[in-house]
């Protein structure tokens, strides 16, 4: 898919609605910049953050755990074959 984006006056890049409508308002992104061409990449979620925001008294069940670590593997296999 190709569409145009704006940069407009208040210096914020204005994406085409059939993009935007891709994405959560939470979504982050890393950017950079080679040459005349910008680069856009979602980040993914680390699905170790559901860990660190577990309370204390409702610990994760084996199996949620389980999930978590193979997801996390996932990723990583995922990001080692690019």
């Amino acid at each position: 898919m190709s569409a145009v984006a704006t940069f407009t006056p208040n210096q914020t890049l204005q994406l085409p609605l059939e993009i935007v409508q891709q994405f959560q308002p939470s979504d982050r992104f890393i950017v950079w910049q080679k040459g005349d061409t910008l680069h856009l990449k979602r980040m993914a979620p680390s699905p170790l953050k559901a860990v660190a925001e577990t309370p204390a008294e409702e610990p994760l069940s084996l199996d949620e755990i389980n999930d978590i670590v193979h997801e996390v593997r996932r990723q990583r296999h995922e990001r080692d074959k690019k």
